[in-house]
Formats: C-alpha cells, sequence, structure tokens
C-alpha cells in the first residue's frame, strides 16, 4: 500500500493519493486526475511515490498528512 504523488509535466500541478494495490501503472482516479489526463495525455505526467504503508489505517492517515503537506 502506498502514497504516491502524480505530477502534471506540462504545468507542474500535483495529485497526491494512495494506492493499496501499489499498481505501478495506477496514476489517480479522481474526477480531477481523470479529466487533466483526458486533456494532457498520460505521458504527460509522472508518478513518485512518497511513502510504503502497513495498514489501511495509517495508508489513511498518512495520505492526509501528504495532501497538508503539498
Amino acid at each position: 500500500m502506498i502514497i504516491y504523488k502524480t505530477t502534471n509535466l506540462l504545468n507542474g500541478k500535483i495529485y497526491i493519493g494512495q494506492d493499496t494495490n501499489s499498481n505501478p501503472n495506477y496514476i489517480g482516479s479522481g474526477k480531477i486526475i481523470k479529466e487533466a489526463i483526458k486533456k494532457y495525455g498520460k505521458s504527460n505526467f509522472s508518478k513518485e511515490i512518497l511513502e510504503e504503508c502497513e495498514t489501511i489505517e495509517y495508508l489513511n492517515e498518512r495520505e492526509i498528512y501528504w495532501i497538508s503537506l503539498f
């Protein structure tokens, strides 16, 4: 389970999210990120793993932390 940061390489906007499956191809599924991927193309986004978590409770806590940090 990971917390990740997806960055739009064209405008620098970021999206923080969590992935319980740690899928390397997953870059987000919220409405805003989906619209941005459709507009700019998946190749214009990069994904960075910020943290690995052991439990879903800790994953949820840390997602809130990382969102507030950025």
